[in-house]
């Protein structure tokens, strides 16, 4: 009960963060960290540490029409960020969704992603809420959850590994390939 309870504490600050500086802003994450940036990252702007369209035609059956745009996370650190995209990225390619850069042809969903991470007891976790957001601004829909880590520290994003950002990549891109598949539009 108490795990329910902070995770929704959790949720809803994080919801209400959505505009403080504590966004990742590339432009600010590329500046401080330039050597940081691993050459396999896509591009080599502010924006690498955002889901990148791929280089190759999605693996998958594309959707007509449905074009993703991911804007920066709030809450999560630069090194959890980065698996969290590169993931992000290859599942949507795994799935047939097309990623498109904000320079690129209008987007049919914006994805807005906010995280915390707490630790409780000998464990950490890892609360994500992803709100789809139409062309017209309003949210479609929205995609929550937590993972938890089996270890804690006093700054708990320290000791969250790539493997649990990747889960949430791909538990947020099927989710969001199911809820297309009955909202196509």
């Amino acid at each position: 009960m108490r795990t329910l309870a902070a995770a929704s504490l959790l949720a809803s600050l994080a919801l209400s963060a959505c505009k403080t500086s504590e966004a990742l802003d590339p432009a600010a994450i590329q500046a401080k960290n330039e050597s940081a940036v691993q050459e396999d990252v896509p591009g080599t702007t502010a924006d690498a540490l955002l889901p990148t369209p791929a280089a190759l035609p999605p693996a998958g059956p594309v959707r007509e029409g449905v074009r993703l745009q991911f804007a920066p996370v709030v809450g999560a650190t630069v090194d959890t960020a980065t698996p969290l995209a590169r993931r992000l990225s290859a599942r949507a390619a795994e799935r047939g969704l097309v990623i498109v850069g904000k320079e690129a042809v209008p987007a049919s969903h914006l994805l807005k992603g906010y995280f915390s991470a707490i630790a409780e007891d000998k464990e950490t976790i890892v609360i994500f809420v992803w709100d789809v957001i139409g062309p017209d601004g309003n949210r479609l829909h929205r995609i929550q959850g937590q993972e938890r880590v089996a270890a804690s520290a006093e700054n708990a994003w320290t000791i969250v590994p790539p493997q649990t950002m990747e889960t949430i990549a791909d538990r947020t891109i099927d989710e969001l390939s199911r809820w297309l598949e009955t909202h196509p539009g």
